[in-house]
Parts: structure tokens; sequence; C-alpha cells
């Protein structure tokens, strides 16, 4: 939330002063939405591909390049087949954004999760683009921001390693 804060302030004022012009505006947001976009996709499958496909290469499973293969390829079905409900959240639900509001917290995201990748430590992209989305609204106001769905994915957030904790243990009490 604190980066994409500070850069929608950042790059604002920076538009504002080279950017008068709507149209050169306009198009800026645009390829900059895109390139946001592309680099935040990079810093997903660097950092995602990673955690999921980690235990495999660790075990000798799977080789790196093998690993990061069939991690890609899976992250790239799981776009084509069940994101559309997880894009309504993060894209309407908690704030709404504008072309500018997207670009700027695509881009926190991105950030944030490639400085952890390249320290090595695994990140929860859904966390650094929720809180980049709450930190655009956040300059709107907390108003802006709807609380509701923060609370909704907070309980999420909770949950899901608690459940995968329970399940995993519940299947090793079976199987071992």
């Amino acid at each position: 939330a604190f980066t994409s804060f500070f850069l929608y302030h950042l790059m604002g004022k920076l538009t504002d002063r080279f950017l008068k012009n709507p149209i050169m505006r306009d198009t800026f947001i645009r390829w900059g939405l895109i390139s946001a976009g592309c680099f935040g996709a990079y810093a997903l499958g660097a950092n995602n591909v990673a955690n999921v496909t980690g235990v495999y290469v660790g075990s000798g499973v799977l080789s790196s390049f093998n690993g990061a293969l069939i991690g890609g390829l899976s992250i790239a079905f799981g776009v084509l087949t069940y994101s559309r409900k997880v894009m309504e959240t993060v894209g309407k639900k908690i704030v709404a954004l504008d072309g500018y509001a997207a670009f700027i917290a695509e881009l926190s995201a991105a950030v944030v999760v490639q400085i952890f990748t390249q320290v090595g430590v695994p990140v929860s992209t859904s966390q650094a683009i929720v809180g980049a989305v709450a930190g655009v609204g956040l300059v709107k106001g907390i108003r802006a921001v709807s609380l509701r769905s923060l609370a909704e994915i907070g309980v999420g957030w909770i949950s899901t390693p608690v459940s995968g904790g329970a399940i995993c243990y519940i299947l090793l009490i079976l199987f071992l």
C-alpha cells in the first residue's frame, strides 16, 4: 500500500509536469499499464512458479528447468480458465480503478514482488496487488476503499494456510 501511495503521487507530479497534452498522457498511461502488466506477469512467474514447484525441485523429483516449465504452463492454464472472478475482485470490488490507478497499482505490486524475488523470498502476489490497489484507493480517501471486500480477502489470507496445513496433516496421518 505504501509503495502505490507514494508512486501515485510521484508519477502524478511527473505526468502533470511533462505530459500536459491529454492525448499524450492517455497514451503514456495505456502503454504504462500494458508494460506494468507484463512486468507483473514476469514477477509473478519468477516468484510463484518457484513457490509451487520448489518442493518438487528440492526433493529431486524434477529438475529446475522442468519445474519452471510445468509451473509456467500451469499458471498459463489457470489464467485462461479460472482467473475472471479474481480479476473482477481486484479490479472492481476493492476500489474503482481508472487507467492511471490501475497502472500505479500494477507497477507497485510488480516492483515489490520483484524485489523479494531478487533476494530469494517467496511472497504472495495476491497480497502485493491487493495492498497496491488499497494504497491507490487510500489516495482517494478511505471511503473509496471497500473495507468489506478487504475483510473478505483477509479471511481468505488467514484461512488458506490454516486449511492447507490441516489438509496436509490429515493426509500425512492417513497415508503414513
